[in-house]
């Protein structure tokens, strides 16, 4: 994916270097690979290697934002957009990061038989719906 290093990748894997070697000669590990590698450099997954890379950078220095939030030598504001920042990743700030948000309200029907309840909701968090059915006699 070209992210990190292969002595990393192996490193964090425990992988010796014999161990590495037995793998590639493999034929069947070779064409996984070459599947692998030709679906992931192909201008379809453009979006998804982006995506992904991303979120992979993000993580690798995550600690380390969150470490400087406590760091005194950062001036304050700094920290607070980091904390938010981080917040907004936690998914902890009042908002989705991904598919999120939507209209203003949506709705809801049910019909059963010749009877149709339609409910209309606006986009509230935590909005409680109730339903009664009606005696209809039957």
């Amino acid at each position: 994916m070209d992210i990190f290093p292969l002595k990393d990748i192996l490193e964090l894997h425990k992988l010796s270097d014999f161990e590495w070697a037995r793998i590639q000669s493999n034929r069947r590990f070779q064409s996984m690979l070459a599947d692998i590698t030709r679906e992931w450099n192909s201008a379809l997954n453009t979006k998804e290697r982006v995506r992904v890379k991303s979120a992979t950078g993000l993580e690798a220095v995550l600690e380390r934002y969150i470490l400087d939030i406590g760091d005194q030598s950062i001036p304050l504001n700094q920290r607070v957009e980091a904390g938010k920042f981080l917040a907004k990743l936690g998914e902890m700030d009042g908002s989705l990061i991904q598919g999120g948000g939507g209209g203003a309200a949506f709705q809801i029907n049910i019909q059963i038989g010749d009877v149709k309840k339609t409910v209309d909701v606006s986009a509230q968090v935590g909005k409680l719906i109730e339903a009664i059915p009606e005696d209809d006699g039957e």
